[in-house]
């Protein structure tokens, strides 16, 4: 019956609980565990330093840090992390600074179920991480 037993673990970073509480209820019984959430750059890294996820789900409008200043401390802590930045502000400019910047992909807000975990299979595909 253990097809798969080993899932993808996930960080979800946004500084909006539902928005955390509907990542989860995405990544239910799919390919995708999350592991930790977390509500602000500060937090995301020490989340991610502990749990060392292999994708992360990052919004880039956060107070306090933002989403594109902790991109740049994950990826400063870990070259080889897979983000994937979330955000409404879905400009041209700000998907390809995030994009710059080491970001695998970008979601526009609202997130759909089946888009994000498209998204999250097709970022792993790239990066070498086993489904």
């Amino acid at each position: 019956m253990e097809t798969n037993a080993k899932k993808v673990r996930v960080l979800a970073v946004d500084d909006s609980k539902t928005m955390l509480a509907m990542m989860s209820a995405y990544l239910k019984g799919s390919d995708f565990e999350l592991v930790a959430t977390a509500s602000s750059g500060p937090e995301a890294l020490q989340k991610y330093k502990e749990h060392k996820p292999e994708v992360v789900l990052l919004d880039v409008v956060m107070s306090e840090v933002t989403g594109i200043e902790t991109l740049e401390q994950i990826l400063s802590a870990d070259t080889a992390a897979c983000v994937v930045m979330l955000s409404s502000l879905g400009t041209e400019a700000t998907v390809q600074d995030c994009l710059k910047k080491g970001a695998k992909s970008f979601v526009q807000k609202p997130v759909q179920k089946d888009g994000i975990l498209s998204t999250l299979k097709s970022v792993c595909q790239e990066a070498g991480v086993p489904l």
